[in-house]
């Protein structure tokens, strides 16, 4: 389900950005969705469309903050991770939001459960979104700039490319990315809950670097995403296999993450230095 949100993450840190808020509005949006449908009985196509327009807008706030008044964008979304999750806490009164069938959403909650061959429809929204933004990469100009402005903004800003926009676009699809696996997390899980989504960020983050997309910007794929989230998941399971607790996990996990990055950085000093 991480994987969503790992595709908006990954789109802001080829700009040179992160976000660590991404877990936190997945509680939002999840307890946010939950309490319309089931207290303000909201119909539930216009819950999920303001579901996915609450992430929209905290994650634009969040990078009008990073571009406008150039605050990082680590301390930036660190703020923001509390804000929601503090939202999502007091909308729900720090209890899970069930969503009953009888309310109307024997349907929704339907498609959220099922599972086509033996995937979910999450799974193949996932698929289809990686192949769309790979594309939009690799192939246009757009993803040129994206490149462009994560690599020297400052060259590129010099280049004619207008790098806020950019890297405030790249906030909003990520939240839009939020939106949707939240209200897929909701729709499976039949409630929401202002727990959900810890680790998250951390979760798409090591994907991403384990995926070969550079933390520092400028460098990477969706495909790399994919294999990186793959190898995350085996990794996963190896250590389940091997009945390692979930503490040591986090461990094993830091430690990759600290040897991809170093692998990242080792690799963009020797580009540079066959530049030079």
């Amino acid at each position: 389900m991480w994987g969503l949100v790992a595709i908006g993450e990954a789109l802001i840190i080829m700009t040179g950005n992160f976000d660590i808020s991404i877990g936190a509005m997945v509680a939002l949006d999840c307890t946010f969705f939950a309490v319309a449908a089931t207290t303000w009985h909201i119909p539930l196509v216009i819950a999920i469309l303001l579901t996915i327009l609450l992430s929209v807008v905290f994650s634009a706030i969040s990078g009008l903050v990073v571009v406008k008044l150039k605050i990082n964008s680590f301390l930036t979304t660190i703020a923001m991770l509390f804000i929601c999750r503090g939202l999502a806490r007091t909308m729900t009164y720090s209890r899970p939001v069930p969503i009953a069938p009888a309310q109307g959403s024997a349907l929704f909650l339907h498609f959220g459960q099922a599972e086509p061959l033996k995937m979910s429809w999450n799974f193949f929204l996932f698929i289809a979104l990686i192949i769309i933004f790979q594309i939009i990469l690799k192939k246009t100009a757009y993803g040129r700039k994206i490149y462009a402005t994560g690599d020297n903004a400052n060259v590129a800003r010099l280049s004619g490319i207008n790098t806020d926009s950019i890297k405030i676009s790249m906030f909003i699809i990520s939240g839009v990315m939020v939106g949707l696996a939240s209200v897929f997390l909701t729709a499976k899980e039949a409630m929401g809950n202002p727990v959900w989504g810890m680790g998250w960020e951390l979760q798409a983050i090591a994907a991403v670097a384990i995926g070969g997309i550079s933390l520092i910007g400028g460098a990477g794929s969706m495909i790399g995403l994919l294999i990186g989230i793959i190898m995350m998941q085996v990794i996963g399971n190896i250590l389940i296999l091997l009945q390692i607790n979930l503490n040591m996990q986090s461990v094993v996990l830091g430690v990759i993450m600290i040897m991809a990055t170093i692998l990242d950085l080792r690799r963009r000093n020797k580009v540079l230095g066959k530049v030079d």
